[in-house]
């Protein structure tokens, strides 16, 4: 039986877990062991199999029977904003939180982020992912392990300007009345990208930890490392959010914004396929536009040096501008 979110229910778990499956049958075992292995029990699991054509779907089922705590349901294929959103219409927990069905958690995930909500009244908490790839694992950040509470306001431009809060939806927990009027955007990539703001602005408080307790495998064959397919979604969310930001009237929220917008227009530039000609003139374009503001994100003295450093390259031509990241990422490792 569906039971749609907002029930008022006997036994009602304390969170949601969201797991969206499609064709991961290698590491969903791993994934769904550590969800069941947490120090804190009271959970459910939600597994959404949104149409896998591997042996996925049959592997949803045997783990199901397992443990009580798992429900099972099988989609057509909608991609996994409609999966996560199939999941958030039918959560019963107070709060829910989001894994990738390649990704894993450490055994206090689950804890960390609940006793953070429960002991600073936030609506939001969130940890550190950790990086992990065949090289080793690295935590996206160092933040001071004890939880820093923000204001919903502050929260925002932490994650515009790439400082404490990062996009993905992964490693945080949510009160689940947050999605009472958000969904995830279907039928796009870089989902997150059109909502983790969102969810922020609607936050009073937010609890930031610095534990990497959540592991994102950076696996070459998924959806975000690999193919130029819904690469340019990026920066039209991108742009949806800072239009959406202007409207408030706030001076420093916009600044923010527009630094966000610039931040994922320019990972766009260095992602697409310039043998693709349409891709190509899209990309000449969006080079225009971005060019446009280069001074006001400049003189943002909260804008991320690498964002203006990257304006500088992108100056002198688009190909220098791909160049330098080649070289960049292949010193610092990085690929984001």
């Amino acid at each position: 039986m569906d039971y749609v979110m907002g029930n008022n229910m006997k036994d009602r778990p304390a969170v949601s877990v969201v797991v969206p499956v499609y064709n991961v049958e290698e590491y969903l075992e791993q994934c769904v062991n550590s969800i069941l292995n947490q120090d804190f029990g009271n959970f459910e699991l939600l597994i959404i199999d949104d149409g896998s054509t591997d042996e996925s779907g049959n592997l949803c089922e045997e783990l199901a029977r397992r443990d009580k705590r798992i429900r099972c349901f099988h989609k057509e294929n909608g991609g996994l904003s409609d999966a996560r959103n199939f999941g958030i219409d039918r959560m019963r927990g107070d709060l829910v939180t989001f894994v990738d069905s390649d990704d894993w958690l450490e055994p206090d995930c689950l804890s960390y982020l609940y006793n953070a909500i429960c002991s600073t009244d936030a609506e939001i908490s969130t940890c550190v992912y950790l990086r992990v790839s065949e090289s080793g694992s690295k935590p996206w950040r160092s933040l001071p392990v004890d939880p820093e509470v923000m204001s919903g306001r502050d929260a925002l431009l932490s994650l515009f300007y790439d400082e404490k809060i990062n996009v993905s939806a992964h490693g945080k927990l949510y009160k689940s009345r947050l999605f009472e009027d958000i969904r995830y955007p279907l039928g796009k990539r870089y989902e997150d990208v059109g909502t983790t703001y969102r969810l922020l602005a609607k936050a009073q408080r937010v609890a930031v930890g610095g534990l990497p307790l959540y592991n994102y495998r950076m696996r070459p064959g998924s959806i975000t490392h690999e193919g130029s397919d819904g690469l340019f979604d990026r920066c039209e969310l991108a742009e949806i959010a800072y239009k959406e930001i202007s409207e408030y009237k706030d001076d420093e929220l916009t600044a923010a914004a527009e630094c966000y917008m610039t931040f994922h227009e320019l990972s766009v530039l260095r992602s697409y396929k310039p043998s693709c000609l349409f891709d190509y003139d899209r990309a000449m374009r969006l080079k225009e536009r971005v060019l446009e503001r280069k001074k006001r994100v400049i003189k943002n003295e909260r804008a991320p040096r690498l964002t203006k450093y990257a304006l500088e390259m992108l100056e002198c031509g688009l190909h220098v501008y791909r160049l330098a990241w080649l070289v960049f990422s292949f010193v610092t490792g990085r690929r984001q």
